[in-house]
């Protein structure tokens, strides 16, 4: 295999796309605490990204490791990991070398922001927890993914975590701000793996992948997916109401509205077929359309703060 040929192999295993699952939430968090507290520490922003993307890198590429297993067996196009492992691009042993390295470069970096940037040690714990249950959710010994706790795992530290230490690295202090906004993607992620479990069902069983899809069943699950996706608007309005509480301009409310007719198209889609689940051609179009929910989620919350702060400094 030429370097060119492991490079681009390197790339699928890293899964550049699914970084946005961290990045849009990270610069969400920061935004919030640009709207709070009128203030951003530039410097402090990249040396915070850069430890985040290291930390990403290193969990990712371990979940492929872990799931080598299930992957092989799984036919899907758009679940079952990257697939570069099943088809020997990279060894799993050159994958877990990736993470590991990925690992401590974000420790070491980590180390330089601890001793410029002084925070508490209660805040470096936080970030060392949150890392650890982010590693758990395939990472021995905790194996979230495995023992049913994978979708919960995923979504808190997918949305919440992100959300609340980017704002934490620029406030220096907790807030229920970054919290309330973050619950809308929280839930979309938690519904978004529910969905991409549905096709993975056989292996996962096979694996004894103990997700929610295998412990209670496909039918059971497509309700719970339908359920969230309510939730999900239910989180918008009290995420607009709780803004407007903190002072939000109302006119730049109105794109929530876009996020209201995106979800309820999937909840359409979903009732139109009782046993969407059991229909790939359905769920793939429906997991395209639940990513670009999760993804326009945090890109419409910060064009809504980013307009309020505009349309003040604007207002004088």
């Amino acid at each position: 295999m030429t370097v060119a040929e492991k490079f681009k192999a390197f790339i699928r295993l890293s899964k550049p796309f699914k970084f946005l699952t961290m990045v849009y939430p990270f610069l969400l968090g920061t935004v919030v605490a640009i709207w709070d507290e009128k203030r951003i520490d530039v410097g402090l922003f990249l040396v915070s990204f850069s430890i985040l993307m290291l930390a990403v890198e290193c969990v990712y590429v371990q979940n492929d490791v872990a799931d080598l297993k299930t992957d092989s067996e799984n036919p899907s196009k758009f679940t079952g990991g990257s697939k570069v492992l099943v088809e020997g691009l990279i060894s799993p042993k050159e994958a877990l070398f990736i993470a590991y390295a990925s690992g401590i470069l974000a420790v070491l970096l980590g180390l330089v922001f601890v001793f410029k940037y002084r925070f508490s040690w209660n805040f470096y714990f936080l970030c060392f927890v949150l890392f650890l249950i982010a590693y758990g959710y395939t990472g021995w010994p905790f194996k979230f993914a495995y023992r049913g706790l994978g979708e919960v795992v995923l979504a808190f530290t997918n949305a919440i975590a992100p959300t609340l230490i980017a704002y934490m690295f620029q406030t220096r202090h907790f807030s229920w701000l970054p919290v309330v906004m973050a619950l809308p993607y929280m839930i979309s992620v938690f519904a978004q793996k529910i969905l991409r479990e549905f096709p993975d069902y056989e292996p996962d069983k096979r694996a004894g992948k103990r997700n929610l899809v295998v412990r209670f069943g496909k039918d059971v699950m497509a309700n719970v997916y339908i359920v969230s996706l309510y939730f999900y608007l239910v989180s918008l309005i009290f995420c607009a109401v709780y803004l407007l509480h903190l002072g939000l301009s109302i006119v730049v409310t109105v794109p929530i509205a876009y996020l209201f007719i995106s979800a309820y198209n999937l909840i359409n889609i979903a009732k139109s077929k009782v046993d969407f689940y059991n229909d790939y051609e359905i769920l793939r179009q429906m997991n395209g359309k639940g990513f670009k929910l999760m993804f326009d989620t945090n890109i419409v919350l910060i064009i809504v703060l980013g307009m309020d702060l505009l349309i003040k400094a604007v207002r004088g």
